[in-house]
């Protein structure tokens, strides 16, 4: 500016905040030094972003003491939109225990809840791989409605949300949970990825206000759902990291005792369905796990009707016992419209030792069916079971589509097979 004018600082305070909300928390602080008017600016921007720890000259030992002064100097009556902690740790570097560590990052968490934050971002990356325990007390906050946590374990009462009317989106991600319980009566979003749920007990789920549902790629013990009735889009995945599948290679109960799998399948309370019953209010449904996940398929016994689902994703576990799971949704799924089959090869033994569904007369999906969509690699015996299934449940030739290098012109031939 060849006039000298300071124009930035003209601006109003509201666009200087979000200039400075959008710096990382050390940068935003070294604005105070550009002139008198900025010297408190810092204070009150409505968003922190508090990164590094590891990447500090110090490493965690200055890192600490810059939060703990950021949180405690920060204007009181400020509002404070979001905060995000992306902080990672090296404990190869000999600098820095567990232990202070994790004093450290509960402080901050508590801290940022006092000061009324609504969107909080906690991530924690611990070298070599660790989770950050967390306190095993609830989270208290009136004002919070998104949370995010990654890389961190929390036991029962951390993830008792209860005492956060407000919250509405939980993500979490890389975490580690120890609780028999998960509950929320306000939360509407919930986004589970890569978490590991430890100990022989389920962890059970209470979200009744939920809407919408993604479980992906999680390992241990498959929790226990409660109703959900507003819930309208789920995601389901389960890969290999699992511990409900059978030694013994059953899809239902091998009776030994020596079965890790089917040992601990109950609780103490006997429960009926596990999973899918609290998604039977569901709109739209992908569900993928590998065949020998004995869950979904013990769980079909007892559920109810999806009396709500109008688009449905079936992956890889529906195809043992010729096909009874795919029947079962046939059935039990009366306004269903687009059915989307992702088929995959099954062991011969498992196929062999599982339980059969009582065979049901007509299917009450046909009438609103608009398409049927297969997904495959090849034409192969399943694909051939899967187009003898739907003609014996009345889905005419045309609703079905196949996608596979090798089958354009199969459908007219092999859906007339008897």
């Amino acid at each position: 500016m060849a006039s000298g004018a300071d124009r930035i600082s003209g601006l109003p305070e509201g666009v200087l905040h979000h200039i400075l909300s959008l710096l990382p928390a050390q940068d935003a602080v070294r604005t105070c030094v550009l002139a008198q008017s900025w010297r408190h600016h810092w204070r009150s921007a409505p968003a922190l972003r508090l990164a590094g720890c590891a990447g500090w000259a110090g490493g965690a030992y200055t890192f600490g003491p810059f939060v703990d002064a950021l949180l405690h100097v920060r204007r009181g009556g400020a509002p404070l939109d979001s905060i995000d902690f992306d902080l990672d740790v090296d404990l190869d570097l000999g600098c820095y225990d567990v232990p202070k560590m994790e004093r450290h990052v509960n402080g901050w968490l508590r801290r940022a809840l006092r000061r009324q934050v609504r969107d909080l971002r906690f991530r924690v990356s611990v070298a070599p791989r660790l989770t950050c325990a967390l306190e095993d007390r609830p989270l208290a906050s009136e004002h919070l409605t998104r949370l995010e946590l990654v890389g961190v374990k929390g036991n029962a009462g951390v993830l008792d949300f209860s005492c956060c009317p407000a919250l509405e989106e939980l993500r979490m991600e890389d975490c580690d949970v120890g609780s028999t319980e998960m509950l929320s009566p306000s939360l509407k979003r919930l986004r589970i990825r890569y978490c590991i749920f430890y100990c022989n007990f389920r962890s059970g789920m209470s979200f009744p206000s939920l809407v919408s549902f993604e479980f992906v790629t999680n390992a241990g013990r498959v929790p226990m759902l409660d109703s959900m009735p507003c819930l309208e889009t789920a995601t389901v995945r389960f890969d290999y990291l699992y511990d409900d599948r059978c030694r013994n290679g059953r899809l239902d109960d091998c009776g030994d005792a020596s079965c890790y799998g089917c040992y601990y399948y109950h609780a103490p309370d006997d429960y009926d369905c596990v999973f899918l019953e609290g998604l039977t209010e569901v709109t739209d449904l992908t569900l993928s796990a590998y065949p020998d996940l004995y869950v979904f398929n013990r769980d079909l016994e007892l559920c109810p009707a999806f009396s709500k689902l109008k688009t449905l994703v079936l992956s890889k576990w529906f195809v043992p016992d010729e096909l009874s799971a795919l029947t079962w949704f046939l059935h039990n799924a009366p306004l269903l419209e687009k059915l989307t089959l992702k088929p995959s090869k099954v062991r011969s033994k498992l196929m062999k030792r599982v339980r059969r569904y009582k065979p049901l007369e007509q299917s009450i999906a046909a009438s609103h069916l608009q398409i049927v969509e297969i997904i495959c690699e090849d034409v192969n015996e399943i694909l051939l079971k899967i187009l003898k299934v739907l003609k014996a449940n009345g889905i005419p030739q045309e609703k079905i589509r196949i996608q596979c290098s090798a089958c354009y012109n199969f459908v007219s031939t092999e859906v007339e097979m008897e």
